[in-house]
């Protein structure tokens, strides 16, 4: 499978993640935009705790994830276009300490609303890359 694009055009919408998200068992989630190039994700029902997660391509713009086949085909990803690649951003009281787990995004079909937190093997990406410069 080619590279997804990372483009967010989301304002509120509801995702399906069959496996929910690593070591979270919510399967249904609410992606709300909070400001440009951040969203909160919300499971339906407070089945859990809210996460906020980052459009990658508006502050990893380098940033280009290998996303499996079978991945791809469990998502129903028929072209690269298709999929959003969101990142779990973890925010301290100084923005500047602010990371994003870099080797576990979440891929969304934006077609379908299908997803799921990938963790990326044979890439060398950080757990907590830096949200913004210092």
């Amino acid at each position: 499978m080619t590279q997804p694009t990372q483009e967010a055009d989301l304002d509120v919408r509801r995702i399906h993640l069959p496996e929910g998200l690593v070591g979270f068992p919510a399967t249904e989630y609410e992606v709300r935009a909070v400001a440009t190039g951040l969203f909160d994700l919300a499971p339906v029902g407070d089945a859990g705790p809210s996460f906020v997660t980052a459009d990658a391509a508006a502050f990893f713009p380098d940033y280009h994830p290998e996303i499996d086949d079978a991945t791809a085909d469990r998502l129903h990803l028929s072209t690269a276009e298709d999929a959003l690649v969101l990142v779990v951003v973890t925010i301290a009281e100084d923005i500047t300490r602010s990371t994003a787990n870099l080797l576990a995004p979440l891929v969304v079909n934006t077609r379908t609303s299908d997803a799921e937190q990938v963790v990326l093997t044979g890439q060398d990406l950080p757990l907590r890359a830096p949200l913004v410069a210092a």
